[in-house]
């Protein structure tokens, strides 16, 4: 009997177990990821005992699985294609019945509905059980970069996807802790707990949010302002999310490009003048060195230099016999 074959038989007959199984109990739960990241697909066994049989499932992708424990070991044989070193259980031992899936590198593939089913061994009982998790997951967040100077009022751009109501808005700087710069929810705009550095400063650009434009006015820019700002929506149809990212770049008079003093082009640019200077000295010290060796030769002595020294010698000359006196 081939693998395909006996992994089908194994699967009718855990059917079959599983329809006179004492007990059946099933269990939902929703999940939201970010596409690349890792995830977790959370599953326990009821009261934490130990499982003999552990079978995750994805029902749209047929009979393959996703990851398969059984007879105390993992079996890798028939998992589907699009798993292969990609999930595992969150703790192999399973200690205290925790069967969790962790899904790596999420893509929008992974998308639908997953199913945990385990099977306990107890004294007298065989147990199953089934949890359901929803796994929806976002795509890239949109990114944009917005320039602004200091003084003047901005404005964020953020719209729901393809322009539909939204049930839910955050804007948010994930530099600056929990506290949000503005909140939407239950058809207002709670402030409760808004960062203090926003607090009147925030407002959004169309409080009807018409066509699904959630873009945040951001008044009296200052340099601590410059970060990357979070929008996240929630649509109210469909119940999916979008995340977009706003890199705000704050410049203050004279500063050119959009670039900051404080940022990475200030800083190149303040190298680039320490380099010149350590260049210029070094230059100065080895001219000033070659103009003093230059100067211990002959050629630099002044020319009153040169009489003085040579005076001694011409009064050292012999006598001629013209000048010798007479006998």
């Amino acid at each position: 009997m081939d693998s395909v074959a006996a992994t089908s038989l194994f699967s009718v007959l855990n059917f079959i177990i599983f329809i006179f199984i004492s007990s059946v109990s099933t269990d939902q739960t929703n999940i939201t990821a970010q596409t690349g990241q890792d995830t977790f697909l959370p599953c326990r066994s009821p009261d934490n005992k130990p499982v003999a049989f552990v079978e995750w499932i994805r029902s749209d992708l047929g009979s393959e699985y996703l990851l398969l424990y059984r007879n105390d070991q993992l079996d890798l044989e028939n998992q589907h294609v699009m798993f292969k070193d990609r999930v595992d259980l969150q703790d192999r031992q399973m200690k205290d019945g925790n069967v969790s899936l962790v899904l790596k590198n999420v893509t929008t593939d992974d998308r639908g509905a997953y199913e945990c089913r385990i099977i306990q061994t107890e004294t007298n009982s065989l147990r199953k059980t089934m949890v359901i998790i929803n796994l929806d997951v976002l795509p890239p967040p949109d990114q944009k970069n917005i320039t602004a100077q200091t003084g003047q009022d901005t404005f964020l751009p953020c719209r729901s996807p393809d322009n539909k109501p939204v049930a839910f808005v955050e804007w948010r700087r994930s530099d600056l802790g929990s506290e949000y710069l503005l909140l939407y929810r239950n058809d207002k705009i709670d402030l409760e707990n808004q960062h203090v550095m926003f607090k009147d400063r925030v407002d959004l650009q169309d409080r009807q949010m018409k066509d699904g434009n959630v873009s945040l006015v951001l008044k009296n820019v200052t340099t601590d302002d410059r970060g990357a700002y979070e929008c996240r929506i929630v649509q109210t149809e469909t119940n999916s999310q979008r995340k977009t990212i706003i890199n705000l770049i704050v410049t203050s008079p004279g500063e050119p490009d959009g670039r900051n003093r404080d940022g990475p082009a200030g800083r190149r640019n303040l190298w680039i003048y320490v380099v010149v200077g350590l260049i210029g000295l070094m230059v100065s010290v080895a001219l000033g060195i070659f103009v003093y060796w230059i100067c211990k030769k002959p050629l630099c002595l002044s020319p009153k230099s040169n009489q003085s020294s040579e005076e001694p010698l011409q009064a050292e000359q012999p006598l001629t016999g013209q000048n010798q006196p007479a006998d």
